[in-house]
């Protein structure tokens, strides 16, 4: 560490006075520097550098469309990163704002808010390195190994008799079937094919990770952070993320947190019947179901919570399931 902070010192013309490493781990190192010239995130993401140039590019067209990002810091040569140890390093301001809570309607529309105006400025952004992080390609493919993960999950375990495996196995032959219907939609979907080929100009970007951890909040402001999962796809991918959050947060399915999510979000990024479409389409799709599964995060719980989580799950899927019924 001492010669990552030479390193610093040297290329940022500063004196570190107090440092504390706040994550590292195989995929990141991320520290907390309070300097000279004040006090900073430094970050190091061990990815390929096309792709940390992708993210750094993606914010800079975010901020300068109003999105509120933390900016960077840059060396006194005037470049963004320096290189460390063949990865680029990064210094973004640091801010102390709390993180916003997912715990109300009234929080859910700020949230929604944010997202929509987020998803409606990213429109426009183009990388030379696009065409690696387009999540448009990979739905079909997707979906289609999801739901054979889902069965083939269901035929391993349909015969134990442990607790846990015995309520998930309830569940599964209702998402499939949920699974199923989404899919013969997105198969359908004249708007689905042709998204797909649209130029990355009209794609969104999505952060995928919109949790309330990198949502940091002052003032009505919203402040987002850690964008290492930025990619172009649809905004279904971030409203899911946030739906599942704030359910878990609620303990059960919410229709007016999710109202309210959606309707904040399209005050500020409308979306056409076509798009709304396939919004419900995707929130169809046992997306968090297969995660579940796949991530064995059941081993850390309770038969109870279990049940919980695939109750409310059900009637998250039976809800959206109406909405795509609706508008096809």
């Amino acid at each position: 560490m001492d010669d990552l902070i030479g390193k610093i010192e040297q290329k940022y013309a500063l004196k570190v006075l107090q440092q504390e490493t706040l994550r590292e781990t195989p995929k990141s190192l991320v520290v907390f520097l309070d300097t000279s010239i004040g006090k900073f995130i430094g970050k190091i993401s061990y990815l390929p550098k096309e792709r940390q140039h992708f993210i750094l590019n993606a914010e800079a067209h975010l901020r300068k469309k109003g999105i509120l990002i933390p900016g960077i810091q840059r060396t006194k040569s005037n470049q963004r990163s320096i290189v460390y140890k063949d990865n680029l390093f990064v210094l973004h301001q640091w801010f102390s704002w709390p993180k916003i809570a997912y715990s109300s309607p009234k929080k859910l529309e700020q949230v929604g808010a944010a997202l929509g105006r987020f998803h409606l400025q990213s429109l426009g952004f183009t990388s030379k390195h696009g065409e690696l992080y387009n999540g448009a390609k990979k739905w079909s493919e997707e979906y289609k190994a999801d739901l054979a993960a889902l069965e083939k999950w269901e035929q391993r375990h349909m015969s134990k008799k442990n607790p846990k495996s015995t309520t998930i196995v309830e569940y599964l032959p209702y998402f499939r079937q949920a699974g199923l219907a989404a899919r013969e939609q997105l198969k359908s979907s004249a708007y689905f094919s042709s998204w797909k080929k649209l130029a990355l100009r009209k794609h969104f970007l999505c952060h995928g990770d919109f949790n309330n951890g990198n949502l940091l909040t002052r003032n009505q402001q919203i402040a987002i952070i850690d964008w290492e999962d930025v990619r172009y796809d649809f905004p279904s991918k971030d409203i899911s993320r946030v739906l599942s959050l704030a359910m878990r947060k609620a303990g059960s399915w919410n229709e007016p947190l999710f109202t309210s999510l959606l309707r904040a979000y399209l005050q500020e990024n409308p979306l056409s019947a076509e798009q709304l479409h396939l919004l419900f389409v995707d929130l169809t799709f046992p997306h968090i179901m297969e995660r579940f599964l796949r991530m064995k995060q059941y081993e850390e719980m309770e038969v109870a919570e279990i049940q919980k989580f695939c109750t409310r799950e059900a009637i998250k899927t039976a809800y959206m399931l109406d909405e795509l019924k609706a508008l096809a």
